[in-house]
């Protein structure tokens, strides 16, 4: 579980700043059901849309939350939309796939792709630092960098 972050920086180089999302307002609660390993940027998350107020299954960047925790989720509309996403997700251990051990393992693992997320945001595209690694974006290096971590806790 976590949070949507109060603001965000949104535009060329981050020079405006916008509370929450276009679905999420700021400090809803989010519950994080999946994410992509591989990429280290995206998580897939259950939360209350700001205007519908229906409960809705996206993707977002790691970048967009703050505050995470393991909580155990008792609200039926939750669930339900966690069995759909399982469902239809590639893992074949469908919902049992949500263990302690992977709420830990989440919560340990985003904050450090926040980090890298972070720290890539501030190479602009025009910097000469930027066009010298170019590997630092390619899969097989962010799979690297993220067994790494995996590794070392």
């Amino acid at each position: 579980m976590a949070n949507m972050v109060p603001e965000r920086p949104y535009g060329p180089g981050g020079a405006e700043t916008r509370r929450g999302t276009k679905h999420f307002a700021p400090g809803a609660k989010l519950y994080i059901i999946d994410w992509y390993a591989g990429t280290c940027e995206r998580i897939i998350v259950v939360g209350q849309h700001r205007s519908s107020k229906r409960f809705v299954t996206l993707v977002i960047d790691v970048k967009l939350v703050e505050n995470l925790r393991t909580k155990v989720c008792y609200q039926p509309a939750v669930i339900a939309k966690i069995k759909e996403h399982y469902a239809h997700a590639y893992a074949p251990k469908g919902i049992e796939h949500l263990t302690q051990e992977f709420a830990e393992q989440i919560c340990k693992t985003v904050p450090y792709w926040q980090a890298q997320a972070w720290r890539q945001a501030q190479l602009s595209p025009v910097d000469p630092a930027a066009t010298l690694q170019p590997a630092s974006n390619s899969l097989l290096a962010r799979l690297k960098l993220h067994l790494s971590f995996l590794l070392k806790n």
